[in-house]
């Protein structure tokens, strides 16, 4: 007759194994019930219609990406909750759409997003919402961002240092639009015509020679042609943050 303990231990042997067996089919299920959400938020991020900024307002609650044009771009250190304002199409306050991002989500930036993204075309990820009106999508990570300027866009200058340029530029008698900061064919052809002119590789990007080649032209500008230009830095400034 076996003895009492060799049972016992032959019992909670025999117990035991569907438990282990099991435990694999434990694991597979847990990891296949994390993946499910994860797989669903990106194929919903993949399938989000793409809409122009002047659109969103009739989508509002859909997750869409919207794009357009950066008119302007500030960020608010003193503000409650430290935001940062993306506006599209039009400077504040008649822009058509805006990109919110809080303090909590600017550090996971390369660089300040008003700096990154101002005067550029960018697609923004997200769920479209509204404030006082105005529809927007609050970002809370980068990757929600996508730049979409082509080549050729006006390199990395904000929209207040292309109208400086661009009036620098009318001031020594070339046809741009100085009241913007787009860099349109019109500004192209000027500054393709300006750095022919200039004997410098013709571009037509405000690149580094370009620039020390404009900074020289402009010392032969009378006072109230270089105050024009300065006025106009100064107004489109101010613009941006009102």
């Amino acid at each position: 007759m076996p003895r009492p303990l060799c049972r016992f231990g032959r019992r909670r042997s025999t117990e035991r194994a569907p438990l282990l067996l099991l435990l694999p089919l434990v694991f597979v299920l847990a990891l296949l019930a994390l993946s499910v959400p994860l797989t669903l938020a990106g194929a919903e991020d993949a399938d989000a219609p793409r809409l122009p900024a002047d659109e969103a307002r009739h989508h509002v609650g859909e997750v869409a990406q919207v794009c357009g044009h950066v008119a302007s771009a500030a960020y608010f250190g003193s503000v409650k909750g430290q935001p940062t304002f993306i506006n599209m199409d039009r400077p504040y306050p008649d822009q058509t759409f805006t990109v919110v991002i809080w303090s909590s989500a600017r550090s996971r930036f390369d660089a300040p997003p008003e700096r990154l993204y101002d005067g550029k075309s960018i697609c923004v990820t997200g769920t479209i919402e509204t404030y006082r009106g105005r529809p927007q999508i609050e970002v809370t990570s980068p990757e929600q961002i996508v730049i979409t300027t082509p080549p050729g866009g006006g390199g990395e200058l904000t929209d207040v240092e292309r109208v400086f340029v661009k009036s620098l530029l009318a001031s020594l008698g070339y046809d741009t639009d100085f009241g913007t900061g787009e860099w349109d064919e019109r500004t192209v052809e000027a500054v393709l015509a300006f750095q022919s002119r200039s004997g410098i590789p013709a571009t037509g990007e405000p690149d580094a020679e370009t620039l020390r080649a404009l900074a020289s032209a402009v010392t032969g500008l009378s006072d109230d042609e270089m105050s024009l230009s300065i006025r106009l830095l100064l107004f489109e400034l101010v613009r941006q943050q009102e």
